[in-house]
């Protein structure tokens, strides 16, 4: 029996829980949600093979697909409009060679961010049609589940620290107002 759950912080101070005013924090949150309901996706794909379309995995699959609908693309949103321009901004004319390291990095993301919309755009449709292609949806789950592993791994390893390291925090208490704007949230 699949169970897909939130992540939840329990164990943790309600202080420690990611805010706008700190939004490295809140992408790293997300980047752990994106693994958690990649990976559930990936188990309820294995799950269909024994079960088959039962209540309770239809209910998962509307889950996962609630998550990537409506968190996924406010998620992308927040690095390319805020996060990414910030970084190339330290440096646009790339007079160091981390910095070109980091735009290229940058560009990297972007384009996985194109390349995991289009993959999950098929598995949206597969989840909301309750494909009987088991076989291919365990495939495309698989490959998604690994992409965007690998993909969050890059971020947190790589342009997080240098982000925490070089935008003041001005910036990123702007930043953070800016994407709670743009979310329709008020502070």
């Amino acid at each position: 029996m699949l169970q897909i759950n939130q992540l939840s912080n329990k164990g943790k101070k309600t202080n420690d829980s990611p805010t706008f005013e700190q939004p490295l924090s809140l992408l790293r949150s997300c980047h752990d949600k994106i693994i958690h309901f990649s990976s559930s996706l990936y188990k309820l794909s294995q799950a269909l093979h024994k079960d088959g379309w039962t209540p309770q995995l239809e209910t998962s699959a509307d889950q996962i697909r609630h998550y990537f609908n409506v968190a996924g693309p406010e998620h992308h949103k927040d690095e390319e409009e805020h996060l990414f321009p910030a970084v190339i901004a330290l440096d646009p004319e790339c007079t160091q060679a981390q910095s070109m390291e980091l735009i290229t990095l940058i560009n990297t993301m972007i384009k996985e961010h194109v390349e995991s919309d289009l993959l999950w755009e098929e598995l949206d449709k597969m989840l909301a049609e309750r494909t009987a292609e088991f076989n291919t949806l365990e495939q495309m789950a698989q490959q998604f589940a690994r992409s965007m592993s690998e993909h969050a791994r890059i971020e947190n390893e790589q342009i997080f620290p240098y982000a925490e390291q070089h935008i003041s925090e001005d910036l990123f208490k702007e930043m953070g107002q800016a994407i709670a704007k743009r979310r329709g949230v008020k502070l």
